[in-house]
């Protein structure tokens, strides 16, 4: 393993990192070597492409333009579930959705789990909203949370709005899409792949089982890196973390 030049990470590290209003303090989940991850870091609305070329060459300057447009409409996401002063009855409900057309649904869920309203319908996916219910390690509980859910039709992402009164829950808006709905978004989706701790998101054209990253324990693995690069059997691939609330989303392609 070995990290990225620090005007390289630093770079990537500006795209992707979480950020509120442009900025944002990024928790121990996001440490490296460095201890870059453990300060506060200025996020720029869009990475320029034209200036900054000079610090990121191919295949990072390749990686860096695939992940760009699926992390704007993340952020975009988390900034419009972040802006909301109550719950959404139906009809806000629906507004929302209209503008992430890429979301599965809206659903409420009950501090004990219990699915309520849910737009446009209940979820075709058998869901678990129960890890969403638990604030986490180092995260505050106003804060987004997150869960990666396999099924056989696909994998879920959930991202999750809690709403507290007198510091005790009350309700959570759980955000729900399936990753394959934000490739539109990217260029050559197929030469990119993208993973949780413990699931494969998408793999595109590519074997996944033949990959360097097939042998790594990402859970573990991500206790300690951010980013890098990968190798085996001559083949070597570059890849990123993207956070979504406390859930890192690795991102990866074959460095040609």
């Amino acid at each position: 393993m070995r990290t990225f030049p620090r005007l390289i990470t630093l770079a990537l590290a500006a795209l992707l990192a979480v950020s509120a209003a442009g900025c944002a303090q990024v928790h121990n989940a996001y440490k490296s070597s460095k201890n870059f991850y453990h300060t506060h870091i200025n996020r720029p609305e869009k990475l320029n492409m034209d200036t900054d070329e000079v610090l990121l060459k191919s295949p990072e300057q390749t990686l860096v333009k695939r992940v760009m447009p699926i992390d704007e409409e993340l952020s975009r996401l988390e900034k419009a579930l972040d802006a909301l002063a109550s719950p959404p009855d139906a009809e806000a409900a629906g507004a929302f959705l209209s503008r992430f057309p890429w979301l599965t649904g809206l659903y409420m869920v009950a501090p004990d789990g219990t699915l309520g309203a849910a737009v446009p319908g209940a979820p075709l996916k058998q869901l678990d909203f129960s890890p969403l219910l638990t604030v986490q390690p180092k995260t505050l509980p106003r804060d987004l949370r997150s869960s990666v859910q396999d099924s056989p039709f696909g994998p879920e992402i959930l991202v999750a709005r809690p709403f507290l009164q007198e510091d005790q829950l009350v309700v959570i808006l759980v955000a729900a899409f399936d990753f394959r709905a934000l490739l539109p978004f990217t260029t050559a989706p197929g030469d990119l792949v993208v993973r949780s701790p413990e699931t494969l998101l998408w793999s595109g054209d590519i074997d996944y089982a033949s990959t360097p990253m097939a042998g790594i324990d990402w859970k573990k693995h991500l206790e300690s890196h951010t980013d890098g690069i990968i190798s085996k059997d001559k083949k070597s691939m570059l890849w990123v973390t993207r956070h979504i609330a406390e859930t890192p989303i690795v991102f990866a392609a074959f460095m040609e």
